[in-house]
């Protein structure tokens, strides 16, 4: 064997001294390293063998998952030129104007009426036209309204004409936040200073009874100070008012009668001048 054959050289090999024992290990364990170097490959072999692992891989793939499929991706097969499915410029332009059309559309139902713009800038919602036979309002004229301050959600102010969802504020004559004043109208006279807001009294010139117009109010035509009127009822609303002063707000007013400046006092008219929360509504013993 190997072993035996190995084992006179290292015998001749080993320095004086060395015993039989030692010079048998180390010729077992060159015997070993031989045996090792036999069994190990060659790195041509290992090439060899890795190609072909390699071929045997891409052959699976290849059977499982086309080509195609992995170029165009998710198992789906890439579009034959020349596809018949292609839409024509016709079709995508009249897709592009019906929804278009369908944008008009929701915008017309969140935001009724007509969009009417001043030459001063002043901007209003007509959502009510009024009676054929109403009375308008003119300057000088005693108004009898009812009306709602809304706020603007951030940023639809600069987006009025199409859009802005306005959030409550305060009210008069609708019973809103538990007040008892429904059908309570407010009065003045239109054109007087701090009547209404600046922006607004020019909205509303003009309007029939029964109408009514929301109005965009800008910051510097609002409620610029606590002289100007219509102001909060309960304690929430004044905290709103001063919270969003600085704000685009919303007066929705419906125009409720017209007295011309010209008009004698009715009945009504003299029953309200004379309403106890002006005098006191004292009485005698």
């Amino acid at each position: 064997t190997m072993a035996t054959t190995l084992a006179p050289v290292s015998a001749r090999l080993a320095p004086r001294g060395v015993s039989r024992r030692s010079a048998r290990c180390a010729a077992e364990r060159d015997a070993g390293r031989e045996r090792a170097s036999r069994a190990s490959p060659s790195p041509e072999t290992l090439g060899g063998r890795r190609h072909a692992i390699l071929s045997s891989g891409a052959t699976v793939s290849g059977l499982l998952f086309p080509r195609i499929a992995l170029a165009y991706g998710l198992g789906k097969a890439p579009p034959a030129s020349g596809n018949s499915n292609r839409r024509t410029e016709e079709e995508i332009r009249r897709a592009r104007d019906e929804a278009e059309r369908r944008r008009d559309e929701r915008a017309a139902e969140a935001n009724p009426g007509v969009l009417v713009t001043l030459p001063s800038g002043i901007q209003y919602r007509e959502l009510d036209e009024g009676k054929s036979d109403g009375k308008t309002a003119q300057k000088g004229d005693t108004l009898f309204v009812l009306y709602t301050v809304y706020r603007l959600a951030p940023g639809a102010y600069f987006k009025y004409s199409s859009g802005g969802t306005p959030i409550f504020m305060w009210a008069r004559g609708y019973g809103t936040e538990g007040q008892d004043d429904v059908g309570a109208t407010y009065k003045f006279v239109l054109g007087d200073p701090n009547a209404l807001p600046r922006a607004v009294s020019p909205a509303i010139l003009g309007m029939r009874e029964g109408g009514r117009r929301r109005v965009l109010v800008p910051p510097a035509l609002g409620w610029v100070n606590g002289d100007v009127n219509p102001k909060p009822p309960t304690f929430g609303a004044g905290r709103r008012l001063a919270n969003h002063r600085e704000e685009p707000l919303l007066m929705e007013v419906d125009l409720v009668r017209v007295r011309k400046s010209d008009e004698p006092l009715s009945e009504a008219d003299l029953r309200d001048e004379l309403a106890p929360g002006i005098w006191g509504g004292f009485k005698l013993p």
